[in-house]
Order: structure tokens, then C-alpha cells, then sequence
């Protein structure tokens, strides 16, 4: 257990303890008088997952020890070797051990259907029969505050947005990802990051981060770990899978759900992790570094909305603007790439059809805003606060200040596919790289010097005949 969290005995009796971290002043003073009238839950193992009784655990008194308050009420269990669940998980000397605790914590979430238990594993205590007891939630709140651990004995198991079963089973994902794969799924150090991450699914694979983990386990934590709550695999779904059998006809221990990697199962792997952690560190930081600023594009909008008398001048510089008319359907698609360099949305907006290239043209869009914003608050007049990626490259492809971001297209490949015109529809597969600035997870001081990254990406384009002019019908993008 802990200093928080301990046994002791009470007026003859065998008691559980927690420690509220408030002397008898404070404590009064805050009220916590209330907690007495909390309850917590106790399921008992009976060896059979049809009959498991629910018991309701009650604070006896409140008494000071040590000039601290503690509240105080009878131990769940005559076994005085208890473990809080958060200690179980890291200790890689009881992997089997803890595996037996999780599977446990199933069956008694399961036979405790739609009530309410507290979620945090280092709130959560087993004994060595099987017995679970999960305290009073208020109560655990409290003793967290006092010792300071509530991000990681509950936040970085806990999904600040989920509820029921869809956030018990969340929770049961982190406790199998931190046993099996040494690490937390969220290792944010701040809480605002960490429930970020967790809403958008920013973790790293189990098997990149476990060798040889069985890879069902890594496709149930991507599902788990899934923006799309609905495709979350139930408490059943993980009970099944951890209680499969081996050829011996016993469950799997710890060590069964690993295997032995070829070499070059191994070097695959690595090849897909290093691609996996370029891809996602561009595309987190570069969409969280757009999130931030969109009340800046968002009020650019409002102005430009609002100033009625510079419509009419708009109007007539769009109308002014290339489209595609007259050009071959491989000038098109040079002219897209080109246009999204420049931050030309005008033109992504007219080489496309219907939702073709959304992605790009919002990041253009809102890339130009934010230059446009730069230009106006911290350049000077008429200064873009953008470096093109080849300007960039030309120039040697030296870290640049936080005042500027390096954005664009470099080393572009277009290989023509289908080029037979008659049927009113061509296809072409671009290669090529897009840069960006690494923003970092706060935008960087203007004096800082940032690299940015780069994304390899390949393109399946098809361009079809509309309204006399070759445009770009659809993106998919590899």
C-alpha cells in the first residue's frame, strides 16, 4: 500500500486507513466531515465467476494519528499482504501476479453491472485470495491530493470524457498496456496533454513498444485506444482473450502472449516504427499548432466578413485568378502541389471537385491566415512570416527562428497510370515530401531556432473532364 493508504489497528479493530493529509483544523474547516457517509464496494472471490458477492464497505470514525486525520473503517480482508493495483502493474518481478489481478478485476466489474466503482488503479486493492475492494471515490480523491499522485495513479488511466462500461473498459486498455508493454499508453507530464492525447488516440502501438507482443493485443489496444468510441472491445472481449488457453489446456501466463521475432520480423518492425514515429510527430504537432491558433484564423474571418468595403475588390481579384481551363491534366497536378506551396488556396479550391483535398486546402488556408496575422503583429509590412521548403533547402536547410515557419512541397515524382482521355477521366501517383516546421507542443519564442520535419507521402490522384477543365477529383493519400 502506501503512507496515504495503510493498515493499522483501531480500538481492537483490524482497520484500512486513509490519510487525508489535513491537520484537525483544515479538516473541519473543509468539511470533509462528509466523507464518513461514503461507501465502498467489496466483491469476494468465490472460485466461480457465477457467484461473487458485492459487499458495502463503510468509515467507522475518524481519528489523528501522526497530527493528520485519518478516516478509518474496517480491513476488507484478514490478509495483510493487500496490493493497490498501480503497484502490481509496475512491478516487473510479478508480471503473473498481476495478470491474475487483472483478470480478477474483470470478473468483478463484470458482476458489478451498472454500479459505480472508482476507476483509479492505484485506488484499487487486491488481496491474496482474489478479494477486491474499491473505496470510497471521494475518499481515494482526497488521499491522492494529499500525496500528490493523482496523475499517476488515476489520470492516466482514467478517459476524461467517457462514462459506464465504455470507461471501464478505457481504463482495463491502459492497465493491460502499462503490464504488458512497461510503459504508460499516455506518459504525458501535464494534464491538459494527456487528455488530449487520450481523445485523439495518440499513443504508440504495443508492438513497437513490446517485441513480440501477440498481435491480437496490439489490435484490441488500437481499437480500444480508437477515436471511434463505438469500436471499443468490451470487458467480455478482454476476458475472453486473457483467459485463452495454451496447448496444455491451462490459461496463458504472462511470458504466452510474447514470441520469439525472426530477424526479419525484427527489421520490419523497425522499419514500420521509425515511419510510424516520423508520421505521427508531423501530423499531432502540426494539426495541435493550427487547433491552437484558430481563434487567430477564426478572427481573421470575422474581419475580412465584417469589412464590407474591400467585398467588391475580392470579388473581382478571384475573378481574375487562373483556373485549370486550358491545361493538360498533368499541368493540373503540378499546379496543385505548386498552389499548396504558395498557400494558393483560390486555386486548390478551384483544381478540385467537391471534397477533393479538404485537408490540404484547410491547412492552406489557415496557414495563410496565420501568416497574414503574422505579417500585420510581428513582421514588417508586406514580410511573409513563410519560407517555402525548397527556398529552405536551397539555402542549406538550417534550423530557422520561432518567427518564421518552413512550409511546402519538395521532390515531387508524378508517374502517369491511366492516361486514356476518352472515357473523360485520367490517374496520376505523385511522391513527394512535405516539410514543416516542428512547432513543438507550445509555439516557440520568436529567438528559438526550430528544424522542421518532413513527411514522405504518396498520392493516388484522378483528375475527370468538368465544365470544359481537367480537375482533381480524388486524393488518396498513402
Amino acid at each position: 500500500m502506501s503512507n496515504i493508504l495503510f493498515h493499522s489497528e483501531i480500538n481492537g479493530i483490524q482497520a484500512i486507513c486513509f490519510d487525508t493529509g489535513l491537520k484537525e483544523q483544515d479538516f473541519a474547516r473543509a468539511g470533509l466531515s462528509k466523507l464518513l457517509m461514503r461507501q465502498g464496494i467489496v466483491v469476494r472471490n468465490t472460485g466461480t465467476v457465477e457467484v461473487q458477492p458485492v459487499e458495502t464497505w463503510k468509515c467507522e470514525g475518524v481519528v489523528e494519528q501522526n497530527g493528520k486525520m485519518v478516516i478509518w473503517g474496517a480491513a476488507f480482508s484478514e490478509d495483510q499482504a493487500v496490493a493497490d493495483f498501480d503497484a502490481l502493474l509496475a512491478d516487473d518481478s510479478r508480471k503473473d501476479a498481476a495478470l491474475d489481478a487483472v483478470r480478477r478485476w474483470i470478473q468483478a466489474r463484470i458482476a458489478l453491472k451498472d454500479e459505480h466503482a472508482p476507476l483509479a488503479p492505484g485506488g484499487t486493492f487486491i488481496d491474496g485470495k482474489g478479494t477486491i475492494f474499491f473505496p470510497p471515490e471521494l475518499l481515494l480523491e482526497r488521499c491522492f491530493e494529499a500525496e500528490h499522485t493523482a496523475l499517476e495513479k488515476k489520470e492516466r488511466f482514467v478517459h476524461p470524457d467517457l462514462e459506464g462500461k465504455a470507461a471501464v473498459a478505457w481504463t482495463l486498455a491502459c492497465m493491460l498496456y502499462r503490464l504488458f508493454c512497461n510503459a504508460d499508453a499516455f506518459p504525458a507530464r501535464d494534464i491538459l496533454t494527456l487528455h488530449q492525447d487520450m481523445r485523439e488516440g495518440v499513443f504508440f502501438p504495443p508492438r513497437f513498444a513490446a517485441s513480440g507482443i501477440d498481435r491480437q493485443f496490439d489490435d484490441l489496444i488500437r481499437r480500444a485506444f480508437s477515436r471511434y468510441y463505438e469500436d471499443h472491445p468490451s470487458l467480455e472481449v478482454w476476458r475472453d482473450f486473457l483467459e485463452e488457453k495454451d496447448a496444455s489446456n491451462t490459461v496463458k501466463d504472462f511470458a504466452a502472449f510474447f514470441h520469439a521475432l525472426t530477424p526479419e520480423e525484427s527489421e520490419k518492425i523497425t522499419r514500420e516504427k521509425e515511419k510510424f514515429i516520423k508520421k505521427t510527430r508531423f501530423s499531432v504537432k502540426t494539426r495541435r499548432f493550427l487547433t491552437r491558433n484558430n481563434a487567430i484564423v477564426l478572427g481573421i474571418a470575422i474581419a475580412v466578413v465584417t469589412l464590407g468595403l474591400i467585398i467588391g475588390s475580392v470579388i473581382y481579384d478571384r475573378s481574375k485568378q487562373p483556373d485549370t481551363k486550358g491545361m493538360t491534366p498533368a499541368e493540373v497536378v503540378q499546379a496543385y502541389y505548386t498552389a499548396f506551396s504558395a498557400l494558393d488556396h483560390d486555386f486548390m479550391q478551384k483544381a478540385v471537385l467537391k471534397k477533393a483535398g479538404k485537408a490540404d486546402i484547410n491547412v492552406a488556408v489557415q496557414l495563410y491566415a496565420l501568416d497574414r496575422v503574422r505579417q500585420a503583429y510581428q513582421m514588417g509590412a508586406g514580410q511573409s512570416s513563410v519560407i517555402k521548403a525548397q527556398d529552405w533547402l536551397d539555402a542549406g536547410g538550417q534550423p530557422v527562428s520561432g518567427q518564421y515557419f518552413v512550409f511546402g512541397v519538395t521532390d515531387m515524382q508524378v508517374t502517369p497510370e491511366d492516361q486514356d482521355e476518352s472515357d473523360g477521366s485520367v490517374s496520376f501517383t505523385v511522391r513527394y515530401k512535405l516539410w514543416a516546421t516542428d512547432f513543438g507542443e507550445e509555439e516557440a519564442p520568436q529567438d528559438a531556432l526550430l528544424t522542421p520535419m518532413v513527411q514522405t507521402r504518396i498520392d493516388e490522384l484522378r483528375l475527370v473532364f468538368h465544365k470544359d477543365a481537367w480537375r482533381i477529383a480524388d486524393i488518396q493519400r498513402n
